[in-house]
């Protein structure tokens, strides 16, 4: 039988799951918020990752992975979600009768997510679930916790409030084409147009090539061939660095540029002095926006602080100011409905002051609370 235990960020669901998975089993398969962290790290490909965990005695797997299709493909090159769907497809292939899952399923498209808590639902799988999107799961035995912790507490409207209008570029991409080494084609003469003070949602299934197409925009990788432009002007980030787009990043440990707060920001300053026409916030206004998204000191280690906190922490560069277009992937991970329809109210804000935002993101419901442009990619 699955248990859902659900209740808002900071009221003991983790602990109550990794608890009631020793309970369960002593024995069982876990995976966190970010499932990078659920494979082995051993293995070149995503053929010998599974070969680590079969057994003869296993389930029937899930149907999701295609594997003659991913046998070959490398673990760190697959998405978020896709990880998450390998880590699935690993337990479902292992002898494992229990598994604990921490807020995963959020990065997983519709379909995926639909498929997963059906089979989850098996009578031969003890499952223990937390998820931000679900308060209750029929068939399931469900618990809510309640939580008065005013830990890391996040105010969004304040964090905003000191923002100025902007003037933001028109950004033009054309016959932009990329795939990486050794793997399928994911853009092919692929143009996009995307208007200051709007919001757009990059949707599509897991893998589809939404996380790419942010990395191609912010400079993090180079397209095969293609053009990008700023109000017509030619832009390629990729060799003199990018001066438009402040992305937070799906999992927060991967945009850090130094153990502290301290240290990250001196370091994103002393990048942003390269670009003349870029205005950082002086650290009183940094300062001030850390402490609303619920991190008061620039000394806090970074890597000390819970998930939800760092999520959270990782909008203060997209929040600042300092960089004309903001950039979400997945940012309601980790997040309860409270911070949720927080987060959706400042995105709708920064396209008021003229700020222009694309954001992905699996949660249906946050992106129908604001008004967005749809932009679908893939099949």
């Amino acid at each position: 039988m699955g248990e859902l235990i659900a209740g808002a960020n900071f009221s003991g669901r983790s602990v109550a799951l990794r608890e009631r998975l020793k309970a369960v089993a002593p024995n069982a398969f876990y995976i966190g918020p970010h499932a990078e962290a659920a494979l082995s790290g051993l293995s070149s490909t995503v053929g010998d990752e599974i070969a680590i965990y079969q057994s003869p005695t296993a389930r029937a797997p899930l149907a999701q992975l295609d594997f003659e299709a991913w046998a070959s493909r490398k673990p760190p090159t697959l998405s978020g979600g896709e990880q998450v769907l390998l880590a699935l497809y690993c337990f479902s292939c292992s002898p494992y009768r229990a598994i604990g899952i921490d807020t995963a399923l959020e990065q997983l498209d519709p379909a995926n997510r639909e498929d997963t808590l059906s089979y989850l639902s098996r009578e031969d799988i003890d499952a223990v679930l937390v998820d931000n999107q679900l308060d209750t799961l029929d068939g399931w035995h469900c618990s809510t916790l309640q939580g008065d912790s005013v830990a890391f507490a996040c105010n969004l409207p304040a964090a905003i409030a000191a923002l100025p209008r902007r003037t933001v570029p028109r950004i033009e991409v054309r016959q932009l084409s990329f795939a990486y080494p050794g793997g399928r084609t994911i853009f092919r003469d692929f143009d996009l147009t995307l208007d200051p003070g709007r919001v757009y949602r990059f949707s599509g299934s897991n893998g589809a090539g939404k996380t790419t197409l942010f990395k191609l925009l912010a400079g993090v990788l180079a397209p095969q061939s293609g053009t990008l432009a700023l109000d017509g002007v030619p832009y390629a980030p990729w060799r003199t660095g990018n001066r438009i787009f402040a992305l937070a990043t799906q999992n927060p440990d991967h945009q850090w540029c130094g153990a502290t707060l301290a240290e990250d920001l001196s370091r994103r300053r002393a990048a942003v002095r390269r670009f003349g026409e870029l205005v950082m916030p002086d650290d009183g206004a940094l300062a001030h926006v850390a402490a609303k998204l619920g991190v008061p000191s620039f000394e806090q280690h970074l890597y000390e602080l819970p998930l939800v906190a760092r999520k959270r922490l990782s909008w203060l560069w997209p929040l600042c100011g300092t960089m004309p277009w903001v950039m979400l992937d997945e940012p309601t991970i980790g997040q309860d409905a409270a911070t949720r329809a927080a987060l959706a109210k400042a995105v709708g804000q920064l396209a008021t002051l003229g700020y222009g935002v694309v954001f992905i993101t699996h949660d249906n419901a946050f992106a129908a609370a604001i008004d967005h442009t749809p932009i679908r990619l893939g099949a």
